[in-house]
């Protein structure tokens, strides 16, 4: 009996979507329940609104991806079964037929007697027919009071003017397609307007008047502001080892002052960035509805102490790991306390063909004081203690040819002026010792000095989203100074910006664009010693010690067609380590940098909005005095590039091209070495694989 009402419900499903005869394809009354979808597509008749990706997220039933087709080709791997289901299908239809509605199309049909079913694979391809029909136009719309007057006569003389640019601005026109869509959004948006500015208790409704006749809407927006309201009383909830009076001094108002809804949700954001309560939560209790508003925060506090234990792999870096060990709360106030310690081992790292990597094992404290004279500013202390091998520096005979020993205090002042918009100042000072000389025409093999670095750096701009923009700049100047009133054997200032901008060319991609330009200036005796006007072993000395300072490019977030530090000048170099011989490119570095990024970012059709593809451009170049802004004057690259997002950001495929390599980019330093210092007469032979680079990185490029 089952049985036979589930085939009644078939057929009767099926009749529904034929409005005319098949002809030439197997009957669908043929499905059974093993029919599996092959695939779902769309024609429309008339006009066409929405993306098929829009229509197809409406639906339950689906149809196999790119990726299952390719599954079925790989070994061990099953594809999954997308089993067709007709009543299902009817189903989807009226859910594409109440979006159609929501967004303002009354009249549309929605058949499907062009699905083609085919009995010898037992496979049904869906084939929608949308008529849209016309569309809903707003032919009125306006703001009223619950008494029905014009909302901007009854506002104070105050917010008149503001009210009105923010009603023109946000508000549909006459002639504009209705949705509910946006009708939700102008309804929160004026209520976020309004409770922002003292209204706490304030309400909106929306009284729709539709003539599905003439499809035009009546919109009027009935506005409720209740009294101006004042901050009375903040309550705190669940905190159990920090005090209410280190949490009110996070908040950014007071008792007295104007009510504001967004200085609420700014109040939860800063509890939460204390990094000491996993939950903060903010509401407005029930309460009358008078000029006095109570605010409430409830917060659940974390552990503690807690430990964090991890590793990775990066293809410059090699096998990596890191301890840290926080304690929250540390000597109260909400201050923490962290001990970190990094090994960056260098293990199986490939920077390029006989390139030694680097290595650094780092340990660190950071004691974090959240709140100095004002709640947006904070103080970072962090003394230090590494041990390094500089690739840039010969290996020394230490233990794992650590080259460099540095130990030090940075102390950091950090500025938020808004949200991902701050502004920070950071010394670091710390003393250095270099075991070994990067030339072997010198008998020094140590070199100890101070190291004094004063740096500002800042973020400003806007973006629609600040973790995948779309929309939107961003501006990041810096600035360095190596000296000043603390001693420091290194002198020097170094300066640049960053600039960066996202234009949304369709709903489904955006052109981001990235400028970085960079000038560095040697200042008393390091340039002079620079220069070689002080002999040439302390020339040879202060090079060493500029190396980590010059700028460089090429790598996963800079010009992709080069590896890391590899684009631009470089010399070939021999280095013996414990009988084993390497001869590998230096990089040069510059005193001047500008790099440009082209990167067209796009959904992948066939993928969920998780997958990104990507097109890029890059181009870089260094210079020693003078950039030339002339495009031979670059080194270029462009590329493809692959993308998914997941809770911890996106992870980053890219595969660049280099579109004008230098000599010695397309050869092997070993073969370049030995021609040069006459062990060979054969010239070094061009490898076109080398115009290729794979980058695999975490996050977005910019």
């Amino acid at each position: 009996m089952k049985g036979r009402c589930r085939r009644i419900g078939v057929v009767v499903a099926l009749l529904i979507g034929l409005m005319q005869p098949l002809r030439a394809q197997a009957p669908l009354w043929l499905v059974n329940e093993r029919t599996t979808i092959r695939a779902i597509s769309f024609r429309f008749v008339d006009t066409q609104t929405f993306e098929e990706d829009q229509l197809r997220a409406q639906m339950v039933l689906r149809a196999p991806s790119w990726w299952d087709r390719v599954k079925r080709w790989l070994p061990f791997v099953s594809a999954p079964r997308y089993r067709f289901d007709p009543i299902e299908l009817a189903r989807d239809v009226v859910r594409l037929r109440r979006f159609y509605t929501r967004n303002g199309f009354l009249h549309t049909e929605i058949t499907y007697p062009a699905s083609q079913l085919d009995t010898t694979r037992n496979t049904i391809h869906i084939v929608l027919s949308i008529r849209e029909g016309p569309p809903l136009l707003i032919q009125n719309v306006g703001f009223v009071d619950p008494k029905g007057r014009s909302l901007l006569r009854t506002l104070d003389e105050g917010l008149r003017e503001r009210w009105r640019r923010f009603r023109d601005r946000i508000a549909l026109q006459v002639g504009d397609r209705y949705t509910e869509t946006r009708r939700v959004e102008i309804q929160d948006a004026v209520l976020n307007w309004f409770r922002d500015r003292g209204y706490a208790f304030a309400q909106v409704r929306a009284d729709v008047r539709i003539d599905s006749v003439a499809n035009t809407v009546d919109l009027r927006f009935v506005v409720d502001t209740g009294p101006r309201g004042y901050f009375s009383k903040i309550q705190i909830e669940g905190n159990r080892r920090v005090s209410d009076r280190v949490l009110r001094r996070e908040l950014p108002f007071r008792v007295g002052d104007v009510f504001s809804q967004r200085k609420v949700v700014e109040g939860q954001r800063q509890l939460f960035g204390l990094e000491i309560f996993r939950v903060a939560l903010a509401d407005i209790p029930p309460q009358p509805r008078d000029s006095t508003v109570t605010v409430r925060y409830r917060v659940a506090e974390s552990a503690l102490r807690f430990l964090v234990l991890q590793g990775g792999f990066g293809r410059s870096e090699g096998l990596g790991a890191e301890v840290r060990w926080t304690h929250r709360n540390f000597l109260g106030d909400a201050r923490t306390l962290t001990l970190h310690l990094v090994a960056q081992t260098g293990l199986l790292a490939r920077r390029g063909p006989g390139t030694p990597p680097p290595r650094v094992f780092r340990f660190s404290a950071l004691f974090r004081q959240p709140y100095l004279f004002s709640r947006r500013m904070e103080l970072l202390l962090s003394p230090f203690l590494e041990y390094q091998r500089d690739p840039l520096l010969e290996d020394s005979n230490e233990p794992l040819q650590i080259n460099t020993r540095e130990f030090g205090l940075n102390t950091t002042l950090f500025y938020e002026i808004y949200p991902f918009r701050t502004i920070t100042l950071q010394h670091a000072f710390s003393r250095a010792l270099q075991l070994t000389q990067q030339r072997r025409d010198t008998t020094s093999t140590r070199d100890l000095f101070d190291k004094s670095i004063l740096s500002v750096t800042a973020t400003f701009g806007r973006t629609n989203n600040y973790f995948n923009p779309r929309r939107g700049y961003l501006i990041r100047p810096f600035a360095e100074l190596g000296g000043g009133l603390i001693g420091s054997e290194v002198e020097y200032y170094r300066l640049g910006t960053e600039l960066i901008g996202y234009l949304p060319l369709t709903r489904r991609s955006v052109l981001a664009g990235r400028l970085l330009i960079g000038r560095l200036e040697p200042l008393h005796r390091s340039r002079d010693a620079l220069a070689g006007r002080l002999g040439r072993a302390d020339s040879l000395r202060y090079e060493n010690r500029f190396d980590p300072i010059l700028f460089y490019a090429g790598g996963s977030s800079d010009v992709r067609g080069w590896g890391l530090q590899q684009l631009g000048p470089k010399i070939t170099r021999l280095q013996v380590s414990k009988g084993d011989t390497t001869i590998y490119y230096e990089p040069i570095g510059g005193n001047r940098k500008l790099i440009i990024n082209l990167e067209l970012r796009f959904r992948l059709p066939g993928f969920s909005s998780d997958w990104q593809g990507a097109v890029f451009l890059d181009g870089g170049q260094l210079a020693q005095d003078q950039l030339r802004l002339r495009t031979s004057a670059f080194r270029w690259a462009a590329g493809l590039g692959l993308r998914y997002q997941t809770p911890a950001g996106f992870i980053r495929l890219d595969l660049a091209y280099k579109l004008n390599p230098s000599y010695e980019d397309l050869r092997n330093p070993a073969d370049v070495y030995r021609y040069r210092q006459g062990l060979t007469a054969r010239p070094p032979e061009a490898h076109w694989q080398r115009r290729f680079r794979l980058h695999l990185s975490i996050g977005q490029t910019f």
